[in-house]
């Protein structure tokens, strides 16, 4: 059980951790390109040009050749743009300022200048950015563009602490969340495995107590030949092959393989199989009475249904009281197919009424062992119904415990 609760936890976990990093991941690298292609625009966009002035001997400026143009600051807001005009061997001669920057300092982006054109191998690039202090791009006209990367470093920088500490905030609630996930999926099926667990145990004394029996008594009988050995012996070997069929049946009414069914009428499925019962009714000095409408035709497989007949009356004369009454009534109501078996004798409480039918419930632990009663048979019945479509409660009211089995259109 702690093996699957940790594997669950850990399916859980995972599932929820990759989904959260993706999305946090893909909302990152969705901005980041987006900041990459606005930079790239920039370079890119650079073809605008405007005239460049160089001084003659007299101080007059002339015309030389086109660079991009000055507005280019009210373009890019975002960003600090200085063109670098490069003279006929491509060294630099004169910085363009396309910001406001009240600090400009044209040294530091000459000696940028210098160092780009001393190293660069690429007429384009843009690099990390959330390392590169600069982009740069070299245009036809012989001039560098350079872009600062200095304000956008801090941003991404800090955009990227945001999330990891977002994605940590993510992990702590989805370890809670797994946590309760967890022991929700798991509550069933540790339900259950306590139940076999108790059920193996309490199986387990069931056959040891007869195969103790069968051994004593047949060591007593070549002792002294006594009949009555034999007979002890009978009587535990039936015991086991109750609780042995219990379980092969159990086994196979929870297969999900289909079954096979066949329209039959469901009147004389059932009263045929009350009129089976009837010596042991008499035995019990339990009174039997049954209303079985006529002509019910249902979509069913006969064995099966002789099958929860039997269990259900079984069931009715075990919880009897002595000279109890057993009534059980079949009609249909609307397209409804209606089942009744009830039977005078002990109650079942409320909280109970859900619980019998489960595999390996018994109501009653303290239970006489001669009753011969695993708490299979109420779960093998309800097996038989679901398997035919319908739904099977109990309750008791008035001295009366009922078994109620409704069954839908479908089987009509």
């Amino acid at each position: 059980m702690k093996k699957l609760r940790n594997k669950v936890f850990f399916t859980i976990f995972s599932i929820l951790t990759v989904f959260t990093l993706v999305v946090i991941v893909t909302a990152i690298s969705k901005n980041y390109m987006e900041k990459k292609n606005s930079i790239t625009g920039i370079l890119l966009g650079s073809s605008k040009k405007l005239d460049v002035f160089d001084k003659n001997k007299t101080g007059e400026k002339v015309p030389n050749r086109e660079i991009p143009n000055k507005d280019i600051k009210r373009i890019y807001l975002d960003f600090n743009v200085y063109t670098i005009i490069l003279d006929d061997y491509g060294n630099y001669q004169e910085t363009i300022n396309h910001t406001n920057d009240d600090n400009f300092d044209e040294t530091y982006i000459k000696n940028i200048a210098s160092d780009i054109i001393a190293t660069h191998n690429d007429k384009i690039y843009i690099g990390n950015l959330y390392l590169d202090k600069y982009s740069y791009t070299f245009t036809p006209d012989n001039t560098l563009i350079i872009l600062d990367n200095t304000k956008l470093n801090d941003e991404l920088l800090l955009e990227l602490s945001t999330n990891i500490l977002i994605f940590i905030i993510c992990e702590f609630i989805i370890i809670l969340v797994t946590y309760f996930l967890t022991k929700w999926i798991i509550t069933p099926v540790k339900r259950t495995f306590e139940k076999q667990k108790v059920f193996v145990a309490d199986a387990s004394h069931e056959l040891k107590t007869p195969l103790a029996v069968i051994l004593a008594s047949a060591d007593a009988y070549f002792n002294d030949k006594d009949d009555k050995w034999v007979h002890n012996i009978k009587s535990e070997s039936e015991r086991m092959v109750k609780l042995v069929t219990e379980l092969l049946d159990l086994a196979k009414t929870e297969n999900e393989q289909k079954i096979y069914k066949e329209k039959k009428k469901l009147s004389d499925i059932i009263e045929s199989s009350i009129l089976t019962f009837e010596g042991l009714f008499y035995d019990n000095k339990i009174k039997l009475k049954y209303d079985i409408e006529k002509d019910v035709m249902m979509l069913c497989n006969e064995d099966l249904i002789v099958q929860l007949m039997g269990i259900l009356i079984d069931n009715a004369i075990t919880h009897s009281y002595l000279k109890g009454r057993v009534f059980v009534n079949l009609y249909k109501n609307n397209k409804q197919i209606i089942l009744e078996v009830k039977n005078t004798g002990s109650p079942i409480s409320n909280e109970d009424e859900e619980k019998i039918f489960e595999r390996f419930y018994k109501a009653d632990i303290s239970r006489n062992r001669n009753t011969n009663n695993y708490g299979l048979g109420l779960a093998i019945a309800k097996n038989i119904v679901e398997m035919h479509d319908g739904n099977i409660s109990a309750h008791s009211k008035d001295g009366y415990t009922t078994f109620k089995i409704v069954w839908n259109s479908k089987n009509n």
